[in-house]
């Protein structure tokens, strides 16, 4: 042990440390400690330079000294040095080699002839050896933690976890809480207090921020103190597991969960209003056709049948959002899947922003799961709405590649040419560059309310597709996510989807002719009830809008035929107009009551006493038939 000046020189020395230099300890006094050791021991040098140099209060290094004759022998040591504002304290030990250069012959040499000692040393190396092997085979993080929050001791697998070498964390009390992620901070510190005045282990989970690429990571933490009897702290006994995926499936199971239930409510939300807009559309209806077109009324009553219309279509394009499930794959055109959520998102947006759809010429066919895809074009046009909060513009773009140009950002898997791209581009404030690499991440967000899993869902979802997402992005100057598909070629296999089997329950659209009243209402939610959706007409008038519409792709129409109706040959008109199934299904009437001219062309007649199983059977036999 020896005592330095600030300057380094000797101002004590004992007489240990004197005979270890071999030179009488008042020929040491005013020499300087670092350069006579480094002299003596050149190997040391770097390290006794940087100890000399340090401003650390305390400081701790491990030495191996080589023999100049035999290079299999080497001695270790440790120097310690603690600094105060004038004076250094420095002690040099030597100290058992590390488990790894330990050779059966170096210490037995020494204790072959004390056999206690012998055995005590063997069941250490044994136990040393045993944490060694836990350390570097548990998927866990096992560290000592001194009261500093520095590391006496960490396995291996702490660098991969948190970014930082091993050698920084003993001498680097900062490194821990630079680690934690800042909203995780106090309750953590709260939590450290509370378990040494229990002097009980505690348990929690927290997040973690990878020191080189700043990905966040989730950690279950049991933090036990080590406390003297008189209540000094003496550190922490800490395992850390990686539980981010377990995580991740959390959320998105609790988010499913609260969708499925919305899907629900939203659902028998809108059945009500639906039926209500029937309601008000075919009132409205009726009594235009009983007034002329110079009626004070006529042009308000025409603006609410029209209203209705819209409402009710617009109805039709919420309830196409829950259609099916996801994991069910199919071949689709990638413009008409862009248009239709074009339009239904021109409907939630602001007016402020302009939409823009440039579909690419022809079809692009692709073989996806709708529902998944649906859900991550929408997630990505609803973030570049988020980023235009003054407006601007938001373009839809298809297009058809023989090549893939080099991307930058790009996740997923480059798709089998040739490829589709669907370009999403806003004119909003755009992504921070130091953020693109990271955005795809989970839990990743600058949103102050974000969940910071949206971009990360979508990367999944087009990595099942065997395709790419890719972006770029200028600060100031707006953003584009591009989605890269292969083009298909419809010979898919079952290694896209294994999954993925012909639907043959695949929801059907069915246009419902009728007057209002319980006989419609009730059929109307029997077809409901078992998978067909929908839409209700009670005029020819109301039938021929909704057969123009585009929002519609009708499997076949179904009229209620009750006795004497003069408008039932009307509706009949309209129909004939469409290369549609058309089912006949009587109310209070035979068969033989309705007219053969009627009957022509009708593809099933229902009885009005058929029970409800054989009703949907004869309907889904002639529906199956369908091209």
């Amino acid at each position: 042990m020896a005592i330095l000046d600030s300057p380094g020189r000797i101002l004590e020395v004992n007489e240990s440390l004197a005979h270890w230099f071999e030179r009488p300890g008042k020929e040491l006094i005013g020499q300087r400690f670092w350069e006579i050791l480094g002299a003596l021991l050149p190997q040391w040098q770097p390290s006794l330079a940087e100890l000399g140099r340090g401003s650390e209060p305390f400081a701790r290094r491990e030495l191996k000294l080589s023999s100049a004759t035999d290079e299999n022998v080497s001695q270790w040591f440790v120097i310690e040095s603690a600094r105060g504002r004038e004076n250094c304290f420095v002690r040099l030990n030597s100290v058992l080699p590390p488990l790894s250069e330990l050779e059966e012959g170096v210490w037995d040499e020494h204790l072959r002839n004390d056999s206690a000692r012998r055995e005590m040393f063997t069941r250490l190396l044994r136990a040393e050896a045993q944490l060694a092997g836990l350390a570097k085979r548990w998927p866990c993080v096992i560290f000592s933690q001194r009261p500093d929050f520095s590391l006496q001791f960490a396995s291996p697998n702490i660098e991969e976890l948190t970014g930082i070498p091993t050698a920084e964390w003993s001498n680097q009390p900062r490194r821990f809480w630079e680690l934690v992620h800042e909203s995780d901070a106090t309750e953590l510190q709260q939590q450290c207090k509370r378990s040494v005045q229990t002097r009980a282990g505690v348990t929690s989970t927290y997040r973690i921020r990878h020191a080189q690429s700043g990905q966040i990571a989730y950690i279950l933490e049991h933090r036990q103190p080590a406390v003297s009897r008189n209540g000094l702290l003496l550190g922490y006994e800490v395992v850390w597991l990686d539980v981010t995926r377990q995580t991740i499936a959390e959320k998105r199971l609790s988010t499913a969960a609260w969708k499925e239930t919305l899907a629900v409510l939203t659902l028998g939300m809108i059945h009500d209003f639906r039926n209500m807009m029937a309601g008000i559309h075919s009132l409205s209806d009726s009594y235009l056709q009983q007034i002329d077109a110079t009626h004070p009324f006529n042009e308000g009553l025409g603006l609410i049948r029209q209203s209705s219309l819209q409402a009710n279509q617009l109805v039709q394009r919420v309830v196409s959002l829950h259609v099916g499930q996801t994991g069910e794959f199919a071949y689709h055109n990638l413009n008409e899947i862009t248009a239709d959520l074009s339009e239904l998102v021109a409907k939630i947006l602001p007016r402020r922003i302009r939409i823009v759809s440039e579909p690419a010429e022809g079809t692009l066919p692709i073989y996806a799961d709708v529902v998944e895809f649906r859900q991550v074009v929408i997630n990505l046009l609803l973030n570049a709405a988020d980023a235009m909060p003054e407006g601007g513009t938001l373009t839809l773009r298809t297009s058809r590649h023989q090549a893939l140009p080099a991307l930058e950002n790009m996740k997923g898997v480059a798709p089998r040419l040739p490829c589709v791209c669907l370009t999403i581009q806003d004119t909003g404030c755009g992504i921070q560059e130091r953020h693109l690499a990271s955005i795809f991440d989970p839990f990743f967000t600058t949103k102050s309310k974000g969940s910071g899993l949206g971009l990360y869902n979508a990367r999944l979802a087009i990595e099942k597709h065997q395709g790419a997402i890719s972006v770029r992005s200028q600060e100031g100057a707006g953003t584009t996510f591009q989605i890269w598909l292969p083009e298909t070629d419809f010979s898919e296999t079952s290694s896209l989807a294994p999954q993925a089997k012909p639907d043959h329950t695949m929801r059907r659209s069915l246009l419902l002719l009728g007057h209002a009243g319980r006989m419609l209402d009730e059929t109307a939610e029997l077809l409901r009830l078992h998978n067909y959706y929908v839409v209700v007409a009670t005029t020819s008038n109301s039938a021929r809008e909704v057969m123009a519409s585009k929002d519609y792709q009708f499997a076949g129409v179904l009229l209620l035929a009750e006795p004497n109706d003069p408008s039932l040959n009307a509706m009949m008109d309209e129909v004939r107009k469409k290369d549609l199934k058309v089912m006949l299904k009587l109310a209070g009437c035979s068969q033989d009551a309705l007219e053969r001219e009627l009957l022509s062309g009708v593809d099933l007649v229902l009885n009005p006493d058929l029970a409800q199983a054989e009703l949907l059977g004869k309907l889904k036999s002639v529906l199956d038939k369908s091209p």
